[in-house]
């Protein structure tokens, strides 16, 4: 398919998004510093012992929520745990059932997390996703720690079931960044799979019409976005460029028509001293409709 197909696909995507009414959301600059998400996580919870949904108590900031994940079992030999993080607004947990097919298939039981403000933890009469970006970039920080410290948390719990059985995290769009930064804690992590992260949040904010909407909806608010340097400078702390990577195999993978992610991917390949994976999609098709990363990702996993 032609390049211009990729991006327009992208594009349609991020317009229909603009159609929908929100409410104003005025700009709130949120701490300062990095993460803060590499302290203790606590006695760890019992594991699942059988296929199905699987809840138990968050870590703080979101202690009063639930973590929620979705097992897969194994197909085959059973050869270890694939911890797999959604893209941002995920409506239908089906439209991830071809990674999870694929997950299994390698020999990993598959533990799909729910992030926060997602399906089952999607607050009563809100829109799913919705909650998890927004100008507010204290809300924003608290979202992607709480996901970045549940992956941990299942990292752990993965590892100390099964200490001799491989430990996998598979990131898609925004849970790439999440799964990005629990890549370089101190869980043991065999292989990492993070496909299109937006790595530099400010320059999807810049370059992409996602920007303008939360621009817009804060200037209503009467509280609008800062000047640019400012707003980068808020956004950098909440990207893991500047840390390396614990992961024992890494593949970052991007699309080279990608509208939405941009050159994340890239610029998260080149500061963690990678090769980039890079394939002829845009963001979605990446995502959803891309067979040689899928056998890229069986390879990475033993598989291939």
């Amino acid at each position: 398919m032609a390049p211009s197909f990729h991006r327009a696909l992208d594009r349609l995507a991020l317009g229909l998004e603009d159609r929908v009414r929100r409410g104003s959301q005025p700009y709130r600059p949120g701490p300062d510093g990095s993460l803060a998400v590499f302290g203790s996580l606590g006695p760890l919870p019992p594991p699942p012992d059988a296929p199905g949904p699987w809840t138990a108590r968050s870590p703080p900031p979101y202690s009063g929520d639930q973590l929620w994940v979705h097992v897969a079992a194994a197909r085959g030999a059973r050869r270890g745990t694939a911890i797999l993080v959604p893209p941002w607004k995920l409506r239908w947990r089906m439209l991830l059932g071809g990674w999870v097919r694929l997950l299994a298939s390698t020999g990993h039981e598959t533990w799909l997390l729910v992030p926060p403000h997602h399906l089952e933890r999607t607050a009563s009469g809100a829109r799913g996703g919705e909650g998890f970006v927004s100008a507010d970039l204290g809300a924003l920080r608290d979202a992607l720690s709480q996901t970045v410290l549940e992956v941990r948390l299942l990292a752990a719990l993965a590892a100390a079931r099964s200490p001799r059985e491989e430990v996998a995290l598979v990131g898609l769009s925004l849970g790439a960044l999440a799964a990005a930064w629990a890549a370089t804690g101190p869980e043991r992590v065999d292989a990492a799979a993070l496909v299109a992260p937006p790595a530099d949040l400010a320059a999807v904010l810049r370059g992409t019409p996602l920007g303008l909407r939360y621009a817009a909806l804060a200037a209503r608010a009467g509280e609008p976005l800062p000047p640019w340097p400012e707003l980068e400078a808020r956004l950098r702390p909440l990207s893991p460029l500047d840390r390396r990577p614990t992961a024992r195999r890494v593949l970052v993978a991007g699309g080279a028509d990608d509208a939405i992610a941009l050159d994340g991917p890239a610029a998260l390949a080149r500061r963690w001293g990678l090769p980039l994976s890079r394939w002829p999609r845009g963001h979605l098709t990446l995502l959803f409709g891309c067979k040689g990363l899928r056998r890229e990702v069986r390879a990475l996993l033993g598989a291939g």
